[in-house]
């Protein structure tokens, strides 16, 4: 890992805080889409509101990511909406083909 990718041996004393804080993020971000269903009575406009939220995370994790990684925040922002939104869509169509 260290020759071909610039990493380091993952430290094994790291392991329980590591898996604390990816649980917690699955958490957080599987919030961010439900919350206006959990808020609102109804479904359509939950359906509404939870794509207009989810597609503005997706904008601001990307331009974060974007950032912090060296490249342009609003291009990578807009990138991690594109692939967000493709695969929250096809999550949807396939939902509704078995359902």
């Amino acid at each position: 890992m260290r020759f071909e990718l610039g990493l380091e041996a993952p430290d094994p004393r790291r392991a329980r805080r590591s898996a604390l804080t990816i649980g917690g993020s699955y958490v957080f971000g599987g919030l961010i889409p439900l919350a206006p269903y959990m808020a609102l009575h109804s479904v359509l406009m939950g359906l509404s509101i939870s794509v207009g939220i989810t597609l503005l995370a997706l904008l601001a994790f990307g331009y974060i990511k974007g950032h912090f990684i060296g490249i342009n925040p609003l291009r990578a922002g807009l990138q991690t909406v594109l692939t967000g939104g493709l695969a929250a869509g096809a999550a949807f169509l396939i939902a509704k083909l078995v359902s």
